[in-house]
């Protein structure tokens, strides 16, 4: 039996217009049903009663009723996000002073948008969520912001797989979407949407109906976006990608540069690993000093140096380890020191 809407108010309401009615209202949208993601009726075609769809009872609040444990879904085509989760904490991330307080600012509204959303007269202006673009070249901690973020809230962080929803057939893109937004709506998740750019990325002159279709695919973003209620993160390595109608609608634009000499010196110093013997002619400081490359670089070089130095008798770490390193992490960005 696949009961619809109709299936309930017959059951519950018989032939009783009142109690009919009553009944409907149990599926409209401001119902507690519908505000969390608890039950809904599935859409119907153009000019069936909107009672004739299906009752869909969530999936997450079957398996809660029935065993008492909140299952995540899982990344399908259905959802093409992933959980991100991290062991890291907020002492493993070094930022630029700045970068640092504008990641203040997400976490003050964190804590205290529900005031603002309860204001009597702030709650009229203002929309509900927060968008923030995190721009900045790659291996910056711009995912690792956004992880560590949902770790210190307990939010769970979806980090939206770009190669699932952008499609070549015009609407697919904005179907594949709203797959993931129609999910998140009632979740309090975080959404994070890497390489931004790709599906965030400016509109051009119409001069095809393939550009006709592109510039209306960003407008459904653009209205998507403005109306998620929970903290939405776009990261893209270059700012100037972005499509300016998006820029204006940003709270806040969060800029993660390349670190500096001394934020690369306490890189190294907490790469190393504790349990390996250290040469002690390892020399950070110079290392740190004479090359410009990201967090992540030095993770995958410690890491490279680290396995050098496990598979010799003497288990120890020498700085030409970490020189080796960086020059295969370079070669791997046709880099040279």
């Amino acid at each position: 039996m696949l009961p619809t809407g109709e299936t309930a108010q017959f059951i519950i309401a018989g032939s009783d217009l009142d109690r009919r009615l009553a009944v409907e209202a149990m599926f409209k949208d401001e119902h507690f049903f519908y505000q969390n993601d608890i039950t809904w009726l599935e859409g119907v075609k153009e000019g069936e009663p909107v009672m004739s769809g299906r009752i869909i009872l969530s999936p997450e609040w079957v398996n809660y009723l029935l065993t008492g444990n909140e299952v995540k879904p899982k990344f399908s085509p259905d959802f093409p996000a992933k959980l991100v989760v991290t062991k890291m904490n907020w002492d493993d991330l070094v930022l630029h002073t700045f970068t640092a307080e504008q990641i203040e600012d997400v976490k003050r509204w964190f804590k205290y948008h529900q005031v603002l959303e309860a204001d009597p007269n702030l709650s009229r202006k203002i929309n509900m969520g927060y968008r923030v673009l995190f721009h900045g070249p790659p291996g910056t901690g711009k995912t690792l912001t956004a992880g560590l973020m949902g770790k210190e809230f307990e939010k769970d962080v979806y980090r939206v797989d770009l190669s699932q929803i952008v499609s070549k057939y015009i609407g697919e893109t904005e179907k594949n979407l709203s797959k993931i937004f129609d999910r998140a709506e009632h979740k309090d998740w975080i959404l994070f949407f890497d390489e931004a750019d790709a599906l965030f990325g400016k509109r051009t002159n119409v001069q095809s109906s393939h550009d006709k279709y592109a510039n209306q695919e960003v407008s459904f973003l653009l209205q998507r976006v403005e109306d998620f209620s929970g903290l939405l993160i776009l990261a893209s390595n270059y700012k100037s990608n972005m499509d300016e109608a998006f820029l204006r609608r940003f709270h806040s634009i969060v800029h993660f540069p390349m670190p500096n000499s001394l934020e690369r010196f306490k890189l190294w110093k907490q790469s190393l690993p504790q349990s390996i013997k250290h040469h002690p002619g390892l020399n950070l400081l110079q290392l740190a000093e004479a090359h410009e490359i990201s967090g992540a670089s030095i993770l995958n070089i410690v890491q490279y140096a680290s396995l050098k130095a496990l598979s010799r008798d003497d288990k120890t770490l020498y700085h030409d380890d970490l020189l080796n390193g960086i020059r295969r992490e370079l070669r791997k960005e046709e880099k040279s020191m």
